[in-house]
């Protein structure tokens, strides 16, 4: 029988983050962009649902996302300037307070993975386990605010693979698990291009299409 991993066994959580940047291209590949638009397609597979998704980021926390999705029309949302909002047509615009807030902060700070010192109070190595078959180690982060969430890391490829949180949401408090895969190399920087993401009953797969730092972003 094998013996139970003491936390001895295990490698710190800020090796863990640490080797993430450094596999996925390095602090300084990062820190040469400034802002990224990101488009991709959307699939919400129980209903063969398709869109599009457009996202903007730049330095250091504004964000606007843009998604197209077949009958329910334009979904938008943003943070800039200390303020964190959504449209669509389910429930009008308005407004984020609370963690609903500080998790869309969260999400907005640009180039989080090198900063993550920043975006985080604690960071802790907490077991391991799979990730479709493959060994990862598991960190719990706790943001500044927010809820904790937990990561997957692979200990072969040092990638993240998934995540697990509870989202805060109209509809009240929501778990949400995450699983990334084929990570692609967008000017230096290693990226997951495709999401299946779990929210309660509904599915959600994102597919990257293309990424880019260079254009510039209107304000």
């Amino acid at each position: 029988a094998s013996a139970p991993v003491s936390a001895q066994d295990l490698p710190k959580a800020e090796t863990i983050l640490d080797r993430f940047v450094e596999v996925t291209g390095g602090k300084a590949a990062y820190q040469k962009h400034t802002h990224e638009k990101m488009t991709g397609t959307i699939l919400v597979p129980e209903v063969g649902m398709t869109g599009n998704l457009t996202r903007y980021s730049a330095a250091p926390d504004k964000e606007y996302s843009s998604l197209q999705l077949g009958p329910l029309g334009k979904a938008e949302s943003g943070f800039s300037g200390g303020v964190a909002w959504e449209k669509n047509a389910i429930t009008g615009p308005r407004v984020k307070n609370g963690d609903e807030k500080a998790q869309a902060q969260r999400e907005a700070r640009f180039n989080a993975q090198v900063d993550w010192r920043k975006v985080f109070a604690k960071v802790e190595t907490t077991g391991s386990d799979t990730v479709n078959g493959e060994d990862c180690y598991k960190v719990q982060v706790t943001p500044m605010l927010g809820k904790p969430e937990t990561q997957f890391y692979s200990k072969k490829s040092g990638l993240l693979l998934k995540t697990a949180t509870t989202a805060v949401s109209p509809m009240g408090e929501i778990p949400v698990e995450v699983e990334v895969s084929d990570y692609k190399t967008f000017d230096g920087v290693l990226v997951a291009t495709h999401s299946k993401s779990k929210m309660g009953p509904q599915h959600l797969e994102i597919t990257i299409t293309d990424m880019s730092f260079a254009q510039p972003i209107a304000a």
